[in-house]
């Protein structure tokens, strides 16, 4: 299978704030980067993270890892039958070794609301 994830300095990102995609192709335990671009939300507007995602569709990925995902893009990945899963926190050798063993948690409802934006209280 094949299988998106937003990263930034070796590590899972959001897909709208991660600098690069890394696309991978999984095979039973093995797995390996086939492609690795800039990813296109950076220039984004609006909805960043779904022009990351579209892009990965775009792409025939079946899955993506992220570190984050918010209602369009959640809503986006449906339309396509395409599952998230989430590793937050993770460097992108971990997130795909806990995926492999099937460790990591699968995206069912948004991690965050629409608008999202960091705020620091």
């Amino acid at each position: 299978m094949r299988i998106a994830i937003p990263v930034t300095n070796g590590y899972v990102e959001g897909p709208g704030e991660a600098l690069k995609v890394q696309i991978y192709e999984v095979e039973g335990q093995e797995y390996k980067l086939i492609e690795e671009y800039d990813n296109p939300a950076l220039k984004a507007m609006a909805v960043r993270g779904a022009h990351m995602l579209k892009s990965a569709i775009d792409r025939g990925v079946n899955a993506v890892i992220v570190a984050e995902m918010g209602p369009p893009g959640l809503r986006l990945l449906q339309n396509y039958k395409i599952k998230a899963y989430l590793a937050e926190g993770l460097d992108v050798k971990t997130a795909i070794e806990k995926f492999i063993k099937g460790e990591l948690p699968e995206i069912i409802k948004p991690t965050h609301e629409e608008h999202h934006h960091h705020h620091y209280y």
